[in-house]
């Protein structure tokens, strides 16, 4: 298990494919501060935007558009800078939720 927010900066396209991004949900977030709880890891990919991401351990880290983004459980604090629009993909969830 990760303890840590992992980012592959600017995946290839061949990566994607791989991981299954484009039959991930999407979700939208504004500008602003709040703090997510994840029950379990979490990928996103960057659509559009930017944000700084941080853990309790107070460790941030700044993703923008073309991020691969692994947030492991727990809460993790979202300082949006720009509009934000990812993919998403829970290990909570069971794999075949998002195979179109």
């Amino acid at each position: 298990m990760i303890d840590a927010i992992l980012v592959e900066r600017q995946i290839s396209a061949n990566r994607l494919n791989e991981l299954g991004v484009h039959g991930w949900p999407t979700w939208k977030d504004g500008v602003g501060a709040r703090q997510l709880d994840y029950d379990a890891a979490e990928k996103s990919y960057l659509l559009d935007g930017s944000a700084t991401l941080s853990l309790a351990d107070g460790v941030a880290i700044t993703v923008e558009k073309g991020d691969l983004v692994i947030i492991p459980p727990g809460k993790c604090q979202w300082i949006v800078h720009r509009l934000v629009r990812r993919h998403y993909r829970s290990d909570a969830l069971s794999p075949a939720c998002c195979i179109i």
